[in-house]
């Protein structure tokens, strides 16, 4: 059964997930780098958009069918006035412009993708084992899936999204795209953005919820696919798996713990010296506290001084 706090929203629009109070895995993600910075941001929203982020929102949304991506013909550019009437009337309809080089790259990177369920199912004939259709996947699953829900040891209201949830399967899916699909560019990538975090705190939100609710058999997720693409001209894509038996799920797991134990603590604390309620109460605290009242003397490790006078400083 679902837990009675745990909510499922249909089609929740980024600007109304955003404004939910709650907690997700980036800002969980920024309090266990540095709580000034989580705080600094909590109280000070912002979403800049670079241009990696700007393809990657088109990418999803034109590979997942959860909007519409569009460009000018080849070659045309928005200095004319027409064709910047045309692009302010496709984003007042809330469609995604991109540029021509851009679609085409999306459109080779989704075609590689059908390659690959072609290939699955053709050798999944042959062998006489189920192929995987990757294309059924999107298209049957929840796509951008928004949910809220409380975790039971810290009290604290959590809240994420999921780009994939297929039917039928015991694993999410999230879709990125990189530089490079390679093991170990990738592996570096996981854990320098907290992939690992990532798939255990969806795992765990997915948990929350009756999983007949998204057509799947198994309450809790076995791991987090991640289906990656390569943004070169090839369009290259590689599938990697997040299992929750891994080392770094485990670690993801403390951290995750770790984290939420001691944000509750500073909620609390916050909320019982008055500076107001939730999370904006213990960020407020934090950066109330952050003001240095003595200056500290540089303490050099025998192992820098030793680097030093090696090159020549």
């Amino acid at each position: 059964m679902t837990h009675t706090d745990a909510v499922a929203y249909e089609d929740m629009p980024d600007s109304e997930y955003f404004a939910l109070p709650s907690l997700d895995q980036s800002q969980l993600k920024q309090f266990l780098h540095s709580p000034y910075d989580w705080a600094w941001n909590r109280l000070h929203p912002h979403h800049e958009t670079t241009d990696a982020m700007r393809f990657g929102t088109a990418f999803h949304a034109y590979l997942l069918g959860t909007g519409t991506v569009v460009a000018l013909p080849e070659g045309e550019t928005f200095r004319s006035k027409k064709n910047q009437q045309w692009k302010d009337e496709q984003l007042e309809q809330g469609n995604i412009v991109v540029s021509a080089d851009e679609l085409a790259m999306c459109r080779r990177m989704r075609e590689n993708l059908e390659a690959s369920s072609n290939l699955s199912i053709t050798q999944g004939e042959e062998t006489g084992t189920p192929g995987r259709d990757f294309i059924r996947m999107i298209e049957e699953g929840a796509r951008e899936q928004a949910f809220e829900w409380t975790d039971r040891t810290s009290g604290l209201r959590l809240k994420g999204k999921a780009d994939l949830i297929p039917q039928g399967v015991d694993y999410l899916v999230d879709v990125k795209t990189c530089q490079s699909v390679d093991p170990v560019p990738f592996a570096k990538a996981c854990l320098n953005h907290g992939y690992h975090i990532q798939s255990e705190f969806y795992r765990m939100g997915v948990s929350q919820f009756d999983p007949q609710l998204f057509g799947r058999y198994r309450r809790r997720a076995s791991g987090m696919e991640f289906w990656c693409f390569e943004k070169t001209d090839a369009a290259r894509w590689q599938p990697y798996v997040i299992k929750s038996d891994s080392p770094a799920a485990e670690l993801a797991r403390k951290s995750i713990r770790q984290g939420l134990n001691t944000l509750s603590v500073m909620v609390a604390d916050a909320q019982d010296a008055g500076y107001g309620e939730g999370y904006d109460a213990a960020a407020a605290m934090i950066l109330d506290q952050d003001h240095p009242t003595e200056t500290k003397p540089v303490e050099f490790a025998d192992w820098m001084l030793r680097d030093a006078m090696r090159i020549g400083f």
